[in-house]
């Protein structure tokens, strides 16, 4: 009971009775347009017989001696059916039986929907009467000839119908049986995925219904997605545990030599303080480009940022802080719709990432044009970098050189933030190699 309840909640077993039931409709409907249209047929037919039979009356002679002979030559075509002459001065003639089936005529049962059709047990006849000069014809048209034949015809087509509905249920119910078993395997694939919680399994993707295809499709995209966002996350908890516990563990160190000591050699208070505040002041740095970066795929307000005039601040503050020669290009009023900080955080990251990866006295050029999209251009002469990192730069926490790191001050955040905001306005940031050596950083915006 409970497998054959199961049955009748799939998909295979609804489908295939939906199926049914659309085609009965349409069957049932057919037939009694089938019927309708045989039985007016019929009636015509049985119509155009006797006003035959009664034209042909009209043009033989009026008078004539033998008056049974001629009834029997006009019904000559079907022993069934029947005629009278009712003259004027009173005889009357019949064919052969004629008499006989008038009779029976008088005991039947007319159809009130077709005119002059007579039910006489389990005969049917065509009744009519026509006036003719001196004489009155009457006419009874025997119908079951007509009327059985049409009837096998009915019973052929109610046993095609059946015929139709075995057949169409079975093809129905194999191919929805076919598309719900790759429905059931694409479900077992998806509880495998789930349970054994495997980075490599995917859906397999069948060759059609189109339908199922783009499902299977789009789940394995979304599958790479996720499992992609969950291996950037896992990498940015690791890295960035690692980034907050070694300055934490540095101020640590120092507070409990200060404990320890500092009362004993007050010389080491101050140098142990000052320790404290940069680190402290990296973590907060490290704390607020973390929080800017989780607010990129934030939604903010936008208005049209005078793109030139911020680039030239950041060029400015550069040139303040910093020994190296910096040269630029800023083309005049252009302007791009979008978040002013944001489009800040652009341009300052990329000029500090210039301006720690390059020796003192090297050049930086940036440039800022507006062509078909609106391309900023950062020129460093620094230490370049490998082809195989010019990806990975742009992960949080990734240093090309690590046992550098330490040397060079930042927290590897500013490049992923870059990248997140640019990402965000649909742009885009290319790297390339700056001969004879260093690296030119290349955003694109598209126009709005």
């Amino acid at each position: 009971m409970k497998k054959w309840r199961e049955i009748r909640q799939g998909a295979q077993y609804q489908l295939t009775s939906r199926f049914v039931g659309i085609l009965l409709g349409l069957l049932f409907v057919v037939n009694v347009a089938f019927v309708s249209i045989s039985l007016y047929t019929i009636y015509d037919y049985l119509t155009n017989q006797a006003e035959e039979i009664f034209q042909t009356l009209e043009d033989l002679p009026q008078e004539t001696s033998d008056w049974e002979a001629l009834a029997d030559a006009t019904i000559a075509k079907s022993e069934d059916d029947a005629i009278r002459f009712v003259l004027a001065d009173g005889p009357t003639y019949y064919s052969a039986e004629g008499k006989e089936i008038f009779s029976e005529l008088a005991k039947g049962r007319a159809l009130p929907i077709f005119k002059g059709v007579i039910v006489v047990g389990d005969d049917v006849y065509y009744f009519q009467q026509r006036q003719q000069v001196d004489r009155t014809i009457e006419l009874a048209i025997h119908g079951n000839m007509v009327i059985e034949m049409v009837s096998r015809m009915l019973m052929i087509s109610l046993f095609l119908n059946i015929f139709a509905i075995i057949i169409g249920s079975a093809i129905i119910y194999f191919f929805v049986g076919k598309w719900s078993r790759t429905l059931q395997r694409m479900t077992q694939e998806m509880k495998e995925i789930e349970t054994t919680n495997s980075q490599e399994k995917q859906l397999t993707v069948p060759d059609n219904p189109r339908e199922m295809q783009q499902v299977a499709t789009s789940f394995n995209h979304l599958l790479v997605t996720q499992r992609q966002a969950i291996a950037r996350e896992t990498q940015f908890v690791t890295d960035a545990s690692h980034e907050l516990r070694t300055p934490l563990a540095a101020i640590r160190g120092h507070v409990q030599l200060i404990k320890r000591r500092g009362q004993s050699h007050p010389e080491v208070v101050l140098p142990s303080m000052e320790f404290i505040d940069k680190e402290s002041k990296r973590l907060e740095t490290l704390a607020n480009q973390l929080l800017v970066l989780g607010r990129t795929t934030t939604n903010h307000s936008e208005k049209r940022v005078d793109f030139s005039k911020l680039v030239k601040q950041e060029i400015e503050k550069l040139q303040t802080n910093s020994t190296q020669i910096v040269t630029f290009s800023v083309e005049e009023n252009i302007h791009y719709p979008g978040n002013e900080i944001e489009l800040q955080q652009v341009c300052q990251n990329l000029l500090d990432n210039a301006r720690k990866y390059s020796p003192s006295d090297a050049t930086i050029n940036i440039s800022l044009r507006a062509e078909q999209e609106i391309v900023l251009e950062v020129q460093d002469t620094g230490m370049g970098i490998p082809d195989e990192a010019k990806e990975k730069i742009f992960e949080r926490f990734f240093r090309i050189d690590q046992s550098r790191s330490s040397q060079v001050e930042g927290s590897g955040v500013g490049l992923a933030i870059v990248a997140a905001i640019v990402d965000k306005y649909q742009g885009e940031i290319i790297v390339t190699d700056n001969h004879p050596k260093g690296s030119i950083f290349t955003v694109k915006f598209p126009r709005r």
